[in-house]
Order: C-alpha cells, then structure tokens, then sequence
C-alpha cells in the first residue's frame, strides 16, 4: 500500500493511494503523521500560502474517511541472508502473527544487510560479487507489485566484505559500512528511478583497539543517519569509536565530523539506534554483552557518553557470546537486543528494556530465550505488536507476542523453517 503525490505545475495537487487491505483501524495520531509524511516535503516550494490549510483539509480527510492507508493487515517482509541465499519476501498477517508462504525474490551472493526505500518502491541491499579479493558491492532493486525484485544496478562499496545499508531520510543518499579490506563507509546518490550512482564520497577509517585479535584495525561495522537527517554515525567495532560526519543528503556527501570514544577498552561497537526525540543514542556492543548511552548534540553532532547498562542479568558464563542487533519499538519506550550463542550450548535471548524518556536510561527487564540458534537479527513489527527473529545457524524464524504495555514476550506457535541464514529482516512502512 502507497501513496503518491502529484502537482501539475499551476494549483492543483492529488493524492493517490494504492490500498493493498481494506481490513483498517484508523488512528488519528497516525493518520496526522502520515498526513505530515506527504505533504510536508514539497508543498512549501509550490505552494507556500496554502501549506497550512492544505495540511488542515488533508488531516481532516484523513480522520474523516476511515479506509485509507497506515494501519494494514499484513506486512510486507524482506529478508537478507548469509553466503549466497539470496533476498526473500513473506507476507506477516498482523491479525495471526503468521507468515504468508516464504519465496526467494533475488539470487544475489552475501545479501547479509539490506534497507527499503522510506516512500518509493526501492529496496537495497549488500553483496558479494567476483571473486574473494574483489571489493563488494551495493544493488538497487525495484519493488514490483507482485512484491518481487527487479535489479536496476550495482556499484562497488569501495571496500571489502560491506556489512550495512542504510538511506536516509529524504531517501537519497544511500551509506554503506565495509567491515575490512578498506576500512571504509561509503555514500552514493539514488537516481530519479532508484538506481545507484557510482560512490560521491568515501572515508577510511584509521587506529585499532586493545583487543589482541579483533582490534588489530579499523572495522566499521554499521552507519546509520541522525533523527535530524543532517549527520551520520559509524560504529568501528576495531577501534572502540563512532566515527561522525556530517551528511548533505541532496549531495550524498559525507564530510567528517570527529568522533565519540566507547571507554572501557575491547567493546567493539557494532550497532546504534536513536531514540524517537533525536536526544539519545544507543550504542550496542558485540564484545562485552552492553549498550552504551549517549547524549546527542543536535547542532553538533557531538555523542556524550553517559553510561553502558549490560544485555544480560547473569554475566558469569560470557564465553563466546556476543551480542547483534538493537531495535527501539515504535512507541519509542521499549528497547530490544539481541544475544547470539556461537557455541549453540542454548543461551541465545532477546533482552528487554524499558527507557525513561527524561534521562534516556535503560532498565533490563528480561532475557527472553530466542527459540533460534544465532539470532543475527531481528525486528518489531511496524504495529509493536509483534518481534520476529531469525536463527542464522538453526535456519528458521521465531515469532513473539510482544505487549506494548510492559514490553514482554511471549513465544507465538512453533518456530518457522527458513530456507537459508536469515540475518537481515526488514518490513515495508509506506
């Protein structure tokens, strides 16, 4: 399901939604963001003394006719997968916290970490193509209406084994981490039709870490856009640092900007969220089982520390286990990681947090067992009503009834089969 606008040049202006369920609970808060979402983009260019009142008749429409868009029924899902499994699609059915039949849309080889488009149908994804000591590179796909993919092209991410996308939030500027041979993040202009322009700026990253083995070099391991869409964050897992730059989204460039230290030594930053407000980061590190906080300078973008709170409520058996992903739930009061278990003796979990939203702290809740052997990644369903998470080394899918009141989980039916090492799962917002 998804809206378009239209504007002929003179005065009039449309709206055209593409309704995929008629199954709809209206929310006004969610119709004013969604209303907030189309026009306020472009309407000030075109039509400067209208863009309040249009928005006012927009909202209005909205709230008034109950079966337009943002609340669906299903969910398209999008999964990336180690080695060479490819890109595969599913639908999830809010209602039953069930999958649709699970098919490969795209044979592509090391499709580990994908993103889609915020309103255009565009999907994006990793990869590893040529031979072993060749760089990677970064694939753009369309969407079709039968939710398979059609590549539109490929550039090279200027670096080796690239590990993560992300676009952001205007949609065009697509970043990419490359976890070694180059060091690297790398950013690149989308086109008119989505596809990818050769690489606009590139970095590498400099220094090392005390960790004798895996902090003998740089390792971005992710890059991710600030809430104000004007600076982007690159955990290094090699040197114990977020490397900050500042991003000009309608030029795809990436200009450094300092840097935020992990104190402790031997963290090896992976990943990062922010809360909804922009005032805090979440910073997840894979070596020592933590979360650090921080304080966001939105003029600057500076990163505070202020402290690191541990994924786990018993830390006496930490041997090979690290941590993987970090997600915030929609209502942005909630924080989810995850805790994968490489030696499958059955400790991997899901932590759960709840976040006090003056101070940004973190209080762990719960170590929910992930039912998946190496959950690599996992998501919450667009609603907050779900959390699905995927077994790299057990292959399968583990679904969760998730409260949004208390942030719990509740294992949802068996574990589902998943032809191949689902490690990136991704939903369609607009």
């Amino acid at each position: 399901m998804r809206a378009q606008q239209k504007h002929d040049g003179n005065s009039h202006f449309s709206i055209q939604f593409n309704l995929k369920k008629s199954n709809i609970e209206p929310s006004v808060n969610h119709f004013r963001s969604c209303a907030k979402r189309i026009v306020t983009p472009r309407l000030s260019d075109h039509f400067p003394s209208m863009q309040c009142p249009l928005k006012t008749h927009l909202l209005a429409l909205l709230v008034s006719t109950p079966l337009l868009f943002c609340s669906a029924e299903d969910f398209d899902v999008y999964f990336g997968t180690a080695n060479d499994g490819g890109i595969h699609h599913a639908a999830f059915r809010n209602s039953e916290g069930t999958f649709g039949p699970i098919r490969k849309v795209a044979a592509l080889n090391g499709a580990g970490f994908i993103a889609i488009h915020p309103t255009q149908p565009y999907l994006y994804s990793v990869a590893k193509r040529g031979k072993r000591n060749e760089p990677g590179h970064v694939v753009a796909f369309k969407i079709n209406e039968n939710q398979s993919l059609t590549e539109l092209n490929s550039q090279s991410s200027e670096g080796f084994n690239p590990c993560h996308v992300s676009l952001d939030a205007t949609g065009q500027t697509l970043m990419v981490a490359n976890y070694a041979g180059g060091d690297s993040v790398a950013s690149f202009k989308l086109n008119l039709d989505g596809s990818l322009t050769k690489a606009h700026s590139m970095h590498s990253h400099v220094g090392s870490g005390e960790h004798p083995q895996r902090q003998k070099s740089p390792h971005p391991h992710s890059i991710f856009p600030s809430s104000t869409n004007n600076f982007a964050y690159a955990p290094d897992l090699g040197t114990d640092r977020i490397e900050i730059y500042k991003l000009d989204p309608t030029r795809a460039q990436l200009t450094p900007a300092g840097n935020a230290n992990v104190p402790g030594g031997s963290k090896g930053p992976r990943h990062l969220k922010f809360s909804k407000d922009g005032g805090f980061a979440y910073v997840l590190l894979e070596m020592t089982m933590e979360i650090a906080l921080y304080g966001v300078d939105a003029q600057s973008g500076a990163l505070d520390f202020i402290e690191t709170v541990s994924t786990l409520k018993d830390r006496s058996d930490l041997e090979r286990i690290s941590c993987s992903e970090i997600r915030i739930h929609p209502n942005g009061q909630l924080v989810y990681s995850a805790n994968r278990d490489l030696e499958n003796r059955g400790r991997d979990t899901i932590s759960v947090f709840t976040r006090d939203a003056l101070t940004g702290t973190l209080t762990l809740i719960e170590n929910q067992p992930a039912r998946v052997s190496v959950p690599r990644n996992f998501n919450v369903t667009p609603s907050g009503q779900w959390l699905i998470a995927g077994g790299q080394q057990s292959n399968d899918l583990a679904i969760f009834t998730l409260d949004p009141n208390t942030g719990l989980l509740e294992p949802h039916r068996d574990t589902i089969s998943f032809a191949g090492s689902p490690i990136c799962i991704e939903f369609v917002i607009h």
